[in-house]
């Protein structure tokens, strides 16, 4: 069965898993005990009316569809999901009449498991089309974009788009008056354009990552920050340019060039962690006091006073010490993913000759290369205590892994001595493995997960250790599902919303409390134990709670697609003091 890749297809078939697994069980203890499986009828009749209108919207989507490969991955689902629902009905008429039949029984599992595994392949088919049809409109927009480029004169504009306004107007308006200031008109229009269509890029790019991957993500940021990098060295010199010249106008691009450096800088910095990205945001922020000085100093005709060219090449400095922070920070993250890519591939291949009393010398030529790559992340970190225990390990596994290879060497690689080391290593890897993976995700700043299961195992882990730090990802994920509760609790009617956003309330005062102790260094004491067993119980709650929502919000979203994209629209192309505007917009 394929993953869970969106949090709407998880909501949905995660109650479904769990139906089965509870099927299951009463499978496997009518086999081992001989107990009789009770009348399945009507939930079976409400599991086939809810497939039979699953399929007949998937069917109606497929037919109005233009996509082809909607068309054909529909169908095999469609055949799939009505088989399997077949055999669970045929299950149910076989129980009811006999309810130790194993042939029913067998029916009723693979009738369940049909299910949920077509249902999955039916919604992901969906869910794919749908990015598809996200991609394709990004796309055409970057299309259109270019169109900008041939935008002169106010008729133009108002037939290009209104959304693009502000920037295209600034050209047009100074190009007509025949005033100074065409070139950075034209560099304004052109930087809308170039924003706009990374953010775009950006948009597709995150649709094609189908599902959590701290890697992915880490390769993402990486690819972030040499963009940044990038964006800064095309416009350094411009903004050295205005620096050096006294009589450089405020605001012209040459400033706007340095707003530019320090946005992309701060953009780096907010994915850095620690001392690190301290020290980046911290530096945009002085040189970007710094530069409104030297604009101000100019603005009143004072641009060459001894003060004036003192600011303005502290900044030009600073933004050459900027530049190397950002690139260090970038050159550091991709390292780190790398080394800890590369520990991961060359540990699963050790621990195969761990296993193998007569394995050859590549096994030990791996581990050499896993540790060589772990001190280059022992190097990197900031914390000296995480790159001396990382150290330390990497000791105490070169000495095992010697003894281990000659004992091997000797042919006495079966011997109690051997497999004991071999042991000893492959678990002192295992540790080393999650020091360094540790290492690595605390040179990031801490990232609540992105699906309701994995806020709720970042909650638990902190619930369970609130003295622990762990970077305020627990209680992160908690006003994460909290906030997601009230958004639930907002679709909702009458007395169904009262009682999710009472469990939200719940968790909300549970976890202030909780948190309080632990600040107060009481996270261990019976007080603290209790609110965190209530802390739990209510969690559950909500995540049940939750899920039931989810399930109806997308119910009624599968029944219509497109009104929620229409009403975007309009908002989107309203005045700004239009009635409802925002609300229609959200």
């Amino acid at each position: 069965m394929p993953v869970f890749h969106t949090r709407t297809i998880e909501s949905i078939l995660e109650p479904v898993a769990q139906q089965i697994s509870h099927l299951v069980i009463m499978h496997e203890e009518g086999e081992v005990d001989g107990k009789a499986i009770p009348d399945l009828t009507a939930p079976v009749a409400a599991v086939q009316a809810a497939v039979s209108n699953l399929v007949r919207v998937g069917k109606e989507t497929v037919q109005t569809t233009e996509d082809q490969i909607l068309k054909r991955d529909m169908p095999p689902a469609f055949i799939k999901v009505e088989n399997a629902c077949t055999k669970l009905v045929q299950a149910a008429q076989m129980l009811q009449s006999d309810p130790y039949s194993v042939p029913a029984r067998d029916y009723l599992i693979d009738g369940s498991r049909g299910i949920l595994s077509g249902t999955s392949d039916l919604l992901l088919t969906f869910d794919e089309a749908e990015v598809r049809k996200i991609i394709r409109v990004c796309k055409g927009i970057l299309e259109y974009l270019t169109v900008a480029e041939v935008v002169e004169t106010m008729e133009d504009l108002v037939t290009y788009t209104k959304n693009l306004g502000p920037a295209m107007k600034i050209f047009v308006t100074t190009k007509n008056s025949k005033n100074q200031g065409i070139e950075e008109a034209l560099k304004n229009r052109n930087f809308t354009v170039e924003k706009m269509s990374a953010e775009i890029n950006e948009i597709i790019r995150v649709l094609q990552l189908t599902s959590w991957d701290e890697d992915a993500w880490a390769s993402k940021d990486t690819e972030a920050m040499k963009r940044a990098l990038a964006s800064i060295d095309s416009k350094l010199n411009q903004a050295k340019g205005w620096l050096r010249d006294p009589s450089a106008s405020p605001g012209d691009a040459g400033e706007q060039a340095i707003r530019q450096i320090l946005d992309e800088a701060g953009k780096v910095g907010e994915l850095c962690a620690g001392k690190e990205r301290r020290e980046i945001l911290g530096t945009c922020k002085m040189l970007g006091q710094m530069t409104d000085q030297v604009a101000d100093l100019r603005a009143r005709g004072q641009g060459a006073s001894p003060v004036a060219m003192q600011k303005a090449q502290q900044v030009s400095q600073g933004l050459d010490v900027l530049t190397a922070k950002v690139e260090n920070a970038a050159r550091k993250l991709e390292a780190m993913t790398n080394s800890k890519q590369s520990i991961a591939k060359k540990i699963d291949a050790a621990q195969n000759w761990l296993a193998d009393p007569n394995g050859g010398p590549e096994g030990e030529e791996q581990i050499r290369g896993a540790l060589a790559e772990a001190r280059k992340i022992a190097e990197l970190c900031d914390d000296p205590k995480e790159r001396d225990d990382i150290l330390r390990s990497l000791g105490e596994i070169s000495a095992l892994t010697s003894k281990l290879a000659d004992l091997r060497r000797q042919g006495k690689g079966d011997s109690p001595e051997a497999r004991a080391l071999a042991k000893q290593v492959a678990t002192a890897l295992q540790n080393l493995q999650t020091k360094t993976n540790r290492a690595v995700a605390n040179s990031r700043p801490a990232k609540a997960a992105v699906h309701l299961e994995g806020k709720i195992e970042q909650a638990q882990r902190w619930i369970d250790n609130p003295t622990v730090d762990d970077r305020g990802v627990g209680q992160a994920a908690i006003r994460g599902l909290v906030a997601e509760g009230h958004r639930l609790a907002n679709v909702m009617m009458g007395p169904y919303r009262q009682d999710l956003l009472a469990k939200c309330d719940r968790v909300d005062q549970l976890t202030a409390q909780l948190a309080d102790l632990a600040a107060r260094g009481e996270g261990e004491s019976p007080q603290a134990r209790a609110l965190a067993s209530q802390l739990q119980d209510s969690l559950k709650d909500l995540k049940a709670r939750m899920q039931e929502a989810m399930t109806q919000e997308v119910s009624d979203v599968f029944s219509d697609t497109t009104t929620p994209i229409k009403l975007l629209a309009v908002a989107a192309t309203a005045p700004p003091d239009a009635p409802n505007r925002e609300e229609v917009g959200i």
